[in-house]
């Protein structure tokens, strides 16, 4: 549990397993691929509805965050995990792709919730958005 390989991101890139949910997002407005195969072990969709939305969907498991970052993308992350979170139609239809496809949409306290994996030798603890998402970053 200390120091896991990533040596599978590049394979799963190369599979593409969600491009369907990359046209269904471009189907109800702009969505831009932000994936990064050097740091992160998740897809990154950003679609721009009344606010900007960050869609991670883990390379790890049926795991997805829903995050927004404003009107202007600048904001800090709020974490969208219920439909009822979302701010009109085409955020519940972002939602609603997600949730349909079978990913469990991870709250702001399961993102935050330690587990015993250190994603560096020696590091910390991580939380579950670090090992599921984005191994340098944080929610």
């Amino acid at each position: 549990m200390a120091d896991p390989k990533r040596h599978f991101v590049a394979e799963v890139v190369a599979r593409q397993p969600y491009a369907d949910i990359l046209t269904g997002l471009a189907e109800s407005g702009e969505v831009n691929d932000d994936t990064d195969v050097n740091c992160d072990v998740s897809f990154t969709y950003i679609a721009r509805r009344r606010r900007y939305l960050t869609v991670r969907l883990s390379m790890v498991g049926p795991y997805a965050a829903i995050l927004s970052s404003g009107a202007d993308g600048l904001s800090p992350f709020h974490v969208i995990s219920a439909r009822d979170q979302c701010e009109d139609a085409s955020e519940q239809a972002v939602f609603d792709l997600i949730d349909e496809s079978g990913f469990k949409i991870l709250s702001d306290g399961e993102l935050r919730e330690k587990v015993p994996i250190r994603l560096r030798k020696g590091g910390p603890i991580s939380t579950i958005y670090a090992a599921f998402f984005e191994p340098d970053g944080r929610i």
